[in-house]
């Protein structure tokens, strides 16, 4: 094993060979394409990130595009991608850029460090991506690749993990080609070090691996014992008048906030029918005549597991709620939006 080449030569060697070059995002690699790209790709699957993407920059191309965006298109351009508040700390980190930065991302670690939404994954792979600085990017796949490589027992997302991880990864880094290196790290662990079944024989830094040698790939990493799911069940009105729904527009510090949701007792919270039109003057001061279920469907938000009974009914007073239309403008929740394909 000592007359092996470095890590990073055998690794930046396949991922110039098989590494994924078609993605829309390895295109034209500008450091606003880059950021966008990243900050998407954030707990989210290549393919689910693909569609928005390109939207996104059709409408957005620039900074100073985004930054004039309001809040209700924000949430439209991230629709399917969860994670909204992602979304919104993106569009002021899009402000501070054409306020302070003329328009362009900045270069520099300290700035990027600086803007609002930009942690430490995203500093790293657009620093590294964009401009060329040797800091490492640490998502979930190089934290496989590290742990099972170099058989770490800390559970990742703990303080010990993340230090020995990310102080790894730098000293495999090839600093010349610190982009090249990151996007290696990660292509290897969604396409060769996999979460189940990784294909060991085809990886190219396998031959001093930890894990395979010892047979633990399916024990490494070590996880934190997941948070147990909750099943809640939750009750919401739906008011429809002349192809518009009564709504109201989610607040601040909470689950969905800024978009539009159905209105009922809360998102988690669940009640009698025969209580809902109390429920609906109490929190709304609307004054609703409750029907029978319309649709019943399923979402989850963190850990609950949400079952949502949408009602029929009608208002004779709407209060703090109003009406909004169904298109596409209007940035529904995404349990509205399955209560409203459900009813039809």
């Amino acid at each position: 094993m000592t007359d092996l080449p470095p890590f990073s030569e055998r690794l930046l060697a396949w991922f110039d060979e098989h590494g994924r070059k078609t993605l829309p995002w390895q295109q034209d690699r500008t450091p606003y394409r880059v950021w966008i790209s990243e900050l998407m790709l954030q707990q989210t699957r290549v393919e689910t990130v693909r569609g928005p993407y390109e939207r996104f920059l059709a409408r957005y191309p620039t900074p100073a595009a985004f930054a004039a965006a309001t809040d209700d298109e924000v949430m439209v351009a991230w629709r399917g991608l969860g994670y909204y508040r992602r979304a919104r700390l993106l569009r002021e980190a899009a402000r501070v850029i054409v306020s302070t930065h003329g328009g362009a991302v900045p270069g520099s670690i300290e700035q990027l460090a600086d803007l609002p939404g930009v942690g430490p994954y995203t500093l790293g792979a657009v620093a590294s991506i964009a401009f060329g600085h040797p800091l490492p990017a640490v998502d979930g796949n190089v934290e496989r690749v590290v742990s099972r490589h170099r058989g770490l027992d800390a559970p990742i997302g703990t303080g010990p993990a993340r230090r020995a991880i990310g102080a790894q990864a730098l000293a495999w880094m090839d600093q010349a080609r610190a982009g090249d290196f990151n996007q290696a790290m990660m292509e290897l662990g969604a396409t060769v070090c996999t979460p189940t079944s990784p294909d060991c024989a085809g990886c190219p830094v396998g031959a001093e691996c930890v894990a395979r040698r010892q047979g633990r790939t399916s024990q490494l990493p070590v996880k934190k014992p997941k948070r147990a799911m909750v099943e809640v069940s939750a009750r919401a009105v739906v008011v429809e008048q002349r192809g518009a729904v009564l709504g109201f527009r989610v607040p601040d510090g909470q689950p969905n906030a800024g978009q539009v949701d159905l209105p009922g007792p809360g998102v988690l919270t669940d009640c009698d029918p025969d209580d809902l039109a109390l429920e609906m003057q109490t929190r709304f001061g609307a004054d609703v005549e409750v029907g029978p279920v319309l649709a019943t469907v399923r979402h989850g938000i963190t850990h609950h597991r949400i079952t949502l009974r949408a009602h029929a009914a009608t208002a004779r007073a709407t209060g703090g709620l109003a009406y909004y239309d169904c298109g596409e403008a209007t940035p529904w929740t995404t349990t509205a939006r399955k209560v409203f394909r459900a009813a039809r």
